[in-house]
């Protein structure tokens, strides 16, 4: 099992890599409907936006379960994700239930957006470089408490 969510964890930090390059190109830049106009900047937009879309797929559908399996926090792998949630919400690892949720509707509005529609995409873009910060925050934690320097791990009394 450790295997697993050691692979997981180096899939996610080799996509993370790329990302944190485009994340910040996109913050050092005044991201409006005229910068959207570049295709070099269309280039760096698009690579974010994948990588976000691959990390935040990757947390949820393998990460979390593979975690909560170490832990021996996983009853069932049949669980259903809004209980994966609450127990990752439990043990500090997520902020909430909903601040997941709302990554997720980020990446369902990029995976929906029309390349026409510039205001769409320009929100779509700060909410996604929004829920980037967030995804590194659950990373950081998951990585702390698995190398020990967390106060408390799953399991154990503080």
């Amino acid at each position: 099992m450790r295997e697993a969510l050691i692979a997981h964890l180096a899939a996610i930090r080799q996509m993370m890599r790329a990302a944190d390059q485009d994340y910040a190109a996109l913050l050092a830049q005044p991201i409006d409907t005229a910068w959207l106009q570049s295709y070099d900047h269309q280039r760096i937009v698009n690579s974010f936006l994948f990588n976000y879309l691959k990390i935040q797929d990757k947390m949820g559908a393998e990460l979390f379960r593979a975690l909560l399996r170490e832990w021996r926090e996983l009853d069932d792998d049949a669980m259903p994700m809004i209980d994966v949630l609450n127990r990752l919400e439990k043990l500090g690892i997520i902020d909430s239930v909903q601040t997941w949720d709302e990554l997720r509707e980020v990446r369902n509005a990029i995976t929906h957006e029309y390349p026409d529609d510039e205001a769409l995409r320009l929100a779509n873009i700060q909410m996604a470089l929004d829920g980037y910060r967030h995804m590194q925050a659950i990373l950081h934690r998951i990585e702390e408490r698995l190398s020990g320097n967390a106060t408390t791990l799953p399991g154990t009394a503080p």
